[in-house]
């Protein structure tokens, strides 16, 4: 038989490795389950990466960008209005090129920012433009930009 102190001994021994084994199960689960995309883009450290990411400049957020008059344009067919505006002091670099539909209640644009190399400009299309308004937004853009 047993003393109490021995078995006192034995019930902590046990606990503690439920424990450690519980926590060794634990890191074995997490190691092997895969993390998604939609698991972290709502979690700390990940999610303010994520909406920095996401987040326009102030001139494009705010429409508040050097601009000229905007223009009525006609895509197959259609009347569309036209718009441009680029960064203050910096409109070589940083442009943007917004098409409003017919009936303003749409719109689509072309986002274009110098690339690390000065080349060229890499772009980003906003609101998903059919083909036509998609080409119509890089045509403008090459326009404005013969030397590119």
């Amino acid at each position: 038989m047993l003393s109490v102190s021995k078995r006192s001994k034995s019930v902590k021994t046990a606990i503690t490795l439920a424990f450690v084994g519980a926590s060794l199960l634990s890191g074995v689960a997490n190691a092997q389950t895969p993390q998604y995309l939609f698991d972290v883009t709502g979690k700390s450290p990940y999610k303010q990466a994520y909406q920095d990411m996401l987040a326009f400049p102030e001139w494009v957020r705010t429409g508040q960008g050097t601009s000229t008059p905007l223009q009525e344009v006609v895509i197959d067919g259609q009347k569309y209005t036209l718009g441009q505006m680029c960064k203050p002091h910096d409109c070589a670099d940083n442009q943007l090129i917004v098409i409003f539909s017919p009936d303003k209640k749409k719109a689509w644009g072309l986002l274009a920012t110098r690339s690390t190399d000065g080349q060229s400009f890499n772009t980003q299309l906003l609101g998903a433009p059919e083909a036509a308004i998609k080409e119509y937004l890089n045509k403008t853009l090459a326009e404005n930009n013969p030397e590119d």
